[in-house]
């Protein structure tokens, strides 16, 4: 694999670490050098690819306070123009996410804490509010990581995790829209109403009913992309 591939690798995995929220914006990076250890890259990628994000905008580098995440992450809409293209990944996200999540929500409705049902209601709330594609995204991203811990199942709540990471670039297209950002939050009003009545033949539906309506929001939105072209 060339060094340019490698550079372009580590751009995707900060980028999914920004939008998931483990690097938030004003967040410092690990030091290159241990950062470089942690992805298992050389030095000269890594600082390919932090050349490449700063010049995005992502993040910025200065002498004596290292590298931190930007406050005003212009992520959505950069992940989805890179994405026009990449058709397969769409489908292999959706179906994905429709074979585990009504699993791992039907797991949460028997298991799940009232202090965990408060913590779904603040991002649902939190996500009502005029909020842009970004923050959307994290709180949706947020909202199904709960879910998956509350599962009560730590390979789930692991796996749960590691979705969002994976599919974090296929959902953006759901979010780039108020519509998008209106029927993801419907669906997961609807999850959590399920939730909180502990049925979990009902969450299981809501759960796969919401990632129908997700599949069918990012279809309508790659299709008028492709259109327009």
């Amino acid at each position: 694999m060339s060094r340019a591939t490698v550079a372009d690798e580590i751009v995707r995995h900060i980028e999914r670490q920004i939008v998931t929220g483990t690097f938030a914006p004003g967040d410092r990076l690990p030091a290159e050098r241990t950062l470089a250890v942690e992805l298992a890259v050389s030095r000269a990628a890594l600082r390919e690819a932090l050349s490449k994000l700063e010049a995005s905008g992502l993040i910025v580098r200065r002498h004596g306070s290292g590298t931190r995440v930007t406050r005003e992450v212009p992520l959505s809409a950069s992940l989805a123009a890179r994405l026009e293209r990449a058709n397969d990944d769409f489908e292999h996200s959706a179906e994905f996410r429709e074979v585990i999540e009504p699993q791992m929500a039907r797991l949460a409705a028997q298991r799940i804490t009232g202090e965990e049902l408060a913590e779904l209601r603040a991002l649902l709330d939190a996500a009502a509010a005029d909020i842009d594609a970004d923050e959307s995204l994290r709180l949706d991203v947020g909202f199904h990581t709960a879910i998956a811990r509350a599962s009560r199942n730590p390979l789930l709540g692991s796996l749960g995790e590691l979705v969002a990471t994976w599919t974090v670039e296929a959902r953006v297209y759901s979010h780039l829209a108020g519509d998008g950002r209106r029927i993801s939050h419907a669906g997961h009003t609807r999850i959590l109403t399920a939730l909180e009545t502990g049925d979990a033949d009902a969450v299981a539906e809501a759960m796969a009913q919401h990632l129908r309506e997700i599949r069918a929001v990012i279809d309508q939105m790659r299709d008028a992309d492709s259109h327009s072209d």
